[in-house]
């Protein structure tokens, strides 16, 4: 493994471990603003160390990260919602269940459609090459993130 990788991913995993040291139901309290900033300083490190960006590219790149990063949690946050209500609504008429189905398509092509306007603005800042490797390093930082904590979830609640 990259040594100039295994630093920001020694932390990475070490802060799965703290994050979901908490209830895991669907009533668990969401993280902290501090642990949400730390996940977020440890995907930037991840994300930097696996594009090899430039300082250059960095300083151009982040901040169109960011606003990019913000539309789509805001989308996922609105499915997110969606889900839970079809979750919840185990009496659903098939006029409610055909909205929710509506609507969760729609976010869907705006999670689309906002993927596609940044792709442009990324290779602006830091090339198609590096676009291309973007996504397949934000699913490996939260594969690992995710493996981390399955691994912690196993300790603490040992299958018989």
């Amino acid at each position: 493994m990259n040594t100039g990788l295994l630093r920001p991913l020694l932390l990475l995993l070490s802060l799965g471990s703290a994050l979901f040291a908490r209830p895991q139901d669907d009533e668990a309290p969401a993280l902290s603003e501090e642990r949400m900033q730390e996940i977020k300083t440890q995907k930037i490190a991840f994300i930097t160390q696996r594009l090899a960006l430039t300082p250059e590219e960095a300083r151009t790149f982040w901040p169109v990260y960011d606003r990019y990063d913000q539309e789509i949690e805001a989308v996922r946050k609105e499915m997110r919602a969606r889900n839970k209500e079809a979750r919840e609504g185990t009496t659903l008429t098939e006029a409610e269940a055909a909205r929710i189905l509506d609507e969760g398509l729609a976010a869907r092509q705006r999670e689309l459609d906002i993927r596609k306007r940044y792709s442009g603005e990324f290779r602006k800042t830091i090339g198609a090459v590096k676009t291309l490797r973007l996504a397949r390093s934000e699913r490996d930082f939260n594969r690992e993130l995710f493996k981390r904590v399955r691994e912690h979830r196993d300790e603490r609640h040992p299958k018989p």
